[in-house]
């Protein structure tokens, strides 16, 4: 029998979470999915980047943008995040990679995609795995696979 769902079902978080190594800290991190008013905060903040025709980032906005979305997804085994966005800001004193691959991490959960194409290069070609964006988004959409019971 299939449960039908109701007004408080609907309401309450339902948030893929998982614990993602960070071995470069030798400890893991809970992270979720960005919830849909974090999905549009995000893209909003992209679209006021690429407002004036810009169509790269510069390694300080990935910074920011990772920072961004790591205080959307970064949580407690509850699900409660454990920053604000102006808190989550302090990561840029943690390691670059550190940063990057937890935003990255962040945005792959919530089925967010950023194409990668080389941004920035000119400051990252020489920092290992630090891989900017273009300011261009996919939104999650069509991110869930739907699986049909026969």
């Amino acid at each position: 029998m299939t449960k039908v769902l109701g007004k408080d079902d609907l309401l309450k978080a339902n948030l893929k979470r998982e614990l993602v190594p960070v071995p470069e800290l030798g400890a893991s991190l809970w992270m979720q999915e960005m919830t849909a008013e974090h999905v549009i905060e995000f893209k909003k903040h992209i679209d006021t980047l690429r407002k004036n025709g810009q169509k790269e980032s510069t390694l300080e906005q990935d910074v920011e943008i990772m920072t961004m979305v790591i205080s959307f997804s970064a949580c407690d085994e509850n699900g409660t995040l454990l920053f604000t966005q102006d808190e989550a800001k302090g990561l840029t004193k943690n390691n670059l990679n550190v940063l990057m691959d937890l935003g990255n991490k962040a945005l792959e959960i919530s089925g967010v995609k950023i194409e990668s194409q080389g941004f920035a290069s000119e400051v990252t070609d020489n920092l290992p795995k630090a891989q900017p964006t273009s300011l261009s988004v996919t939104s999650p959409a069509n991110s869930r696979k739907r699986v049909r019971k026969s």
